[in-house]
């Protein structure tokens, strides 16, 4: 665990409206908490609104920053609960809005006119499939090297339900990637993520 008391100090500063030791804060962390975002919502208009919601919130609550964790990780799980939430509402105003048939809920893959973008697009289109606890579970373990204890306190749920959520999104992502791996060695072109 990293040393947290600088951490601390900028926060304090930030709490007693020092604006320079905010916008030190901001700084230093958008860039993390926007591409987290983006993977997290696939949108990055969505994101830009979320990262926004998660300075306004951050400023807030600033005061209740403890030093516990890095600041940025603070920061992160703030980020992550807005996400979780923003796709919360939106499935909610989804099935308000589309009667789901067994047919647009499917998770099957369509083999026919198959067409390739990037590594970065098919990564994010596999990252999209998993649900947002695995999608969180994953991205905060893996990309942001957090401990498991640290990923269960981001996501609400306890250390045990994180495992087994980062268990069951890396086996989705290599299913999701593999296929597409096989379908490429084939010689097959086209989208199937």
């Amino acid at each position: 665990m990293q040393d947290t008391s600088s951490d601390l100090e900028l926060a304090r500063s930030a709490a007693q409206v020092d604006e320079a030791a905010f916008r030190k804060i901001y700084e230093a962390t958008c860039d993390r908490l926007f591409s987290l975002l983006c993977y997290q919502v696939g949108d990055r208009d969505e994101a830009r609104d979320l990262l926004q919601d998660t300075y306004v919130q951050a400023w807030k609550r600033i005061a209740d920053y403890r030093g516990e964790a890095p600041l940025g990780g603070w920061l992160r799980m703030i980020a992550l609960r807005k996400a979780i939430d923003w796709k919360r509402g939106a499935l909610r105003r989804l099935k308000r809005t589309v009667e789901l048939h067994e047919t647009t809920a499917s998770v099957e893959t369509n083999h026919d006119g198959l067409s390739f973008d990037s590594e970065k697009a098919t990564l994010h289109r596999a990252l999209q499939r998993l649900s947002p606890m695995q999608r969180g579970a994953l991205l905060l373990r893996e990309w942001e090297e957090w401990d498991f204890r640290e990923v269960a306190h981001a996501l609400g749920c306890k250390e045990s339900t994180a495992r087994v959520h980062h268990t069951r999104a890396r086996e989705k992502m290599r299913d999701l990637l593999g296929q597409v791996a096989t379908l490429r060695a084939r010689g097959l072109k086209g989208q199937i993520i």
